[in-house]
């Protein structure tokens, strides 16, 4: 989180007079005139950008139905982390130096991710490029890289050695406290603060390579700068957002080319809202706040995630908001839905939003969320975090027994904590023994899978593939069952997989 001093008055955002154009520092041919412009006349009704495809260098894949896919992220999430390489993180909790951003790039197939943190060291860094080698290469969800036939929870798992930090990004400016942030392709835009200037937003072309250094800075109107939402929208130019005051105050800017590496590129700075425009209780001092477009309408939509849950939780649990964005001559947001997200499944807490959070599109054009532990404080000093995805985990699945799936649920409605059997991982745990799987024996409840026709996983109520059975029968369509009507619930003790 920002960490100066709230101020008790936003008169200094009141009293901005004027549209203001902030072109791209550094060397640079001369910037074109800037066109001036007033917000009502700026902000004309424009939508997102629906016709990226993946793995596109400048843009994010739309999403359809996006309040649907958001109200589909499964709570409990899967638990991966990386390792520090050759870097020394220095960061600790509690302390000021932290984690802060994290998002997730197109670039080696969705292999990479970007994390950004504040480190108060004269020569820190104020992010670092991660690469998980060991993960899928389809621009798919990640799943666990913490997984062992031989540990019982993947809490106490470590990452493989090669799931590490490869690139720093250094201070720039002095500026110690990145932000959070959003990605577009493999285009970031970092906030920064705390420097000898105004916050502002570093935008970073990871196309370029994996340790660039910013190609453009944009100042904002006050010393904050805790969040930076970058899209493209329908007319190819694109959109920010720039957060000050834990999100009290954003700041909207508008390219004036559709080239963000353009020499001639300009940012105009076309408005400002202020949180006062919602309801005190339907808005927060969000971590991280990351544009969405829906493939239907290009309709856009913000996911702000943070600690506490404004009317819908205690202060200490996690929890992800979804925002309808208006772009008619004003930026306008109406809350639309709230997730309460869990950090643990059965074991130590693994992710805290109130360090890093972002959300990511994947090639299936499903929602996933990824978030940190403030520190390094994993097995191996490596960084814990989770990824939450959708409920129906794996497209795919009815026809590819790679994709195919079973997700075990601890309660009866489809809640708490499980632990999903991905054919991909049938072994890297100890399946004939569920008390292996993260004490699960006895536990399951319901049950979603999806698997092709001529395969099944079988249920045993025993360990080691013994006792009362029960078949999960792949049909190649998406099912789920409460067990306790089967008479199964709290009895599976193993499970295997079989092909008629």
């Amino acid at each position: 989180m920002p960490l100066h001093p709230r101020t008790s008055s936003l008169t200094w955002v009141r009293a901005l007079a004027g549209i203001l154009s902030l072109t791209a520092c550094g060397p640079a041919p001369t910037p074109a005139e800037p066109t001036v412009t007033t917000a009502s006349a700026a902000l004309v009704p424009l939508q997102g950008d629906t016709s990226c495809v993946w793995g596109s260098p400048d843009c994010n894949l739309c999403v359809p139905d996006v309040p649907a896919r958001f109200n589909e992220l499964r709570d409990h999430g899967e638990v991966l982390g990386f390792r520090p390489g050759p870097f020394n993180f220095n960061v600790a909790h509690p302390g000021d130096n932290h984690w802060q951003g994290i998002q997730r790039l197109s670039l080696g197939s969705g292999r990479y991710l970007v994390v950004s943190k504040r480190d108060g060291n004269t020569n820190g860094n104020v992010g670092h490029v991660v690469h998980l080698p060991s993960r899928n290469g389809d621009g798919l969800r990640l799943r666990s890289n913490r997984l062992s036939p031989s540990t019982s929870q993947p809490e106490d798992t470590a990452p493989p050695a090669d799931d590490r930090a490869v690139t720093a990004l250094p201070l720039v400016d002095g500026y110690a406290h990145g932000g959070g942030m959003q990605a577009v392709g493999n285009l970031v835009a970092l906030p920064m603060e705390q420097g000898a200037g105004p916050g502002r937003v570093a935008l970073y072309d990871f196309n370029q390579g994996l340790a660039p250094e910013p190609f453009a800075l944009i100042d904002g109107a006050s010393v904050n700068a805790g969040t930076a939402s970058l899209t493209r929208l329908s007319d190819r130019r694109y959109l920010l957002l720039l957060g000050q005051y834990d999100a009290k105050v954003l700041e909207v800017f508008l390219s004036t080319s559709t080239d963000l590496r353009s020499p001639t590129n300009g940012w105009t700075r076309v408005d400002q809202w202020t949180r006062e425009e919602l309801a005190s209780d339907t808005w927060g001092p969000f971590q991280s706040l990351n544009f969405v477009t829906d493939c239907r309408d290009g309709q856009l939509y913000l996911v702000g995630t943070l600690l506490g849950g404004l009317r819908w939780g205690p202060v200490s649990d996690d929890h992800a908001h979804l925002y309808r964005v208006s772009l008619d001559g004003h930026l306008r947001l109406e809350h639309v839905a709230a997730k309460h997200l869990y950090c643990s499944n059965d074991g130590a807490r693994q992710c805290n939003l109130d360090a890093a959070g972002g959300v990511f599109v994947g090639a299936d054009r499903k929602l996933i969320l990824y978030a940190t532990e403030h520190a390094d404080d994993g097995p191996s000093g490596s960084v814990k975090m989770v990824e939450f995805r959708n409920i129906w985990a794996n497209d795919g699945c009815g026809t590819h027994l790679a994709s195919a799936f079973v997700d075990f649920y601890d309660d009866s409605d489809f809640s708490d904590r499980g632990f999903i059997f991905d054919f991909a991982d049938r072994g890297a745990k100890n399946w004939a023994r569920f008390q292996d799987i993260d004490g699960l024996n006895d536990k399951v409840s319901a049950v979603r899978w999806c698997l092709p026709p001529g395969h099944r996983v079988r249920l045993h109520a025993d360990s080691n593939y013994s006792g009362k059975t029960q078949d999960l029968v792949g049909d190649g369509s998406l099912r789920e069952v409460n067990l306790n009507s089967w008479g199964f619930g709290d009895k599976v003790s193993s499970a295997r997989w079989l092909a008629d």
